[in-house]
């Protein structure tokens, strides 16, 4: 049987890259707000029974449209997945606002921006590490250990330095703040044998870049470290 992981923002460019790397080798719950990501041998998943009995979804891959801000999708996704493999084995956090909305000097004029930001880069994907601990998790410290459970979040190099003048700084806090909280939930989860870590790239615009930035989260889902904020 093959892991299963939960991918979010499988529509943006990375998590198209993710989902195309990892196909082979896990059982994919992708989920989009728009654009849905290009993954064969999909089930579209709109509710939470599955469409078949499930030893016949091993080999799917199901895709979920989901609003991240919303409690009750982020409830939906953990129950369809939950009744299409049984189980989710890891997560990986690739969904983020990455506007630079403008700076901070003409805060004032601006709209809530920086609490809707804040929220998508930081809070939610805490927020959904957690329903799937208590949802799947927790008091399973074996299976945890056995399936080598995870959560990785898609962090970024501006949350650790500052970039002067580009109108980035919420976008850099929301990043910082995610850095943050992951090594908080990595202390709090070691003791079930769950792990916790955030990767932080720069700009991945071609192809090739993209990809390596896969491959570094391919690393981080098979590894066995821990609280960790990579470069």
């Amino acid at each position: 049987m093959k892991p299963v992981c939960l991918i979010t923002g499988a529509g943006g460019r990375l998590g198209q890259d993710l989902c195309s790397l990892l196909q082979e080798d896990f059982n994919l719950i992708a989920t989009y707000h728009h654009t849905a990501p290009d993954i064969p041998s999909t089930v579209f998943a709109t509710e939470t029974e599955p469409a078949e009995p499930l030893p016949d979804n091993a080999n799917t891959h199901c895709l979920i449209q989901a609003d991240l801000n919303k409690r009750g999708d982020i409830q939906n996704i953990i129950d369809i997945g939950m009744n299409h493999f049984g189980r989710i084995d890891a997560v990986i956090n690739a969904a983020a606002d990455i506007k630079f909305h403008g700076h901070l000097r003409d805060l004032w004029q601006a709209d809530d921006y920086p609490i809707s930001q804040l929220q998508l880069n930081s809070v939610i994907p805490i927020q959904l590490a957690s329903a799937i601990y208590q949802n799947c998790w927790k008091k399973s410290s074996a299976d945890n250990a056995y399936w080598n459970r995870c959560v990785i979040n898609v962090s970024s190099i501006s949350g650790l330095y500052v970039f002067e003048e580009r109108g980035q700084a919420f976008y850099g806090v929301s990043k910082a703040a995610m850095n943050m909280l992951t090594l908080y939930l990595s202390l709090e989860l070691a003791p079930e044998n769950v792990r916790v870590n955030a990767i932080c790239p720069s700009q991945f615009k071609g192809k090739s870049a993209t990809r390596r930035v896969s491959e570094a989260i391919k690393q981080l889902l098979t590894g066995n470290q821990t609280g960790e904020i990579i470069t």
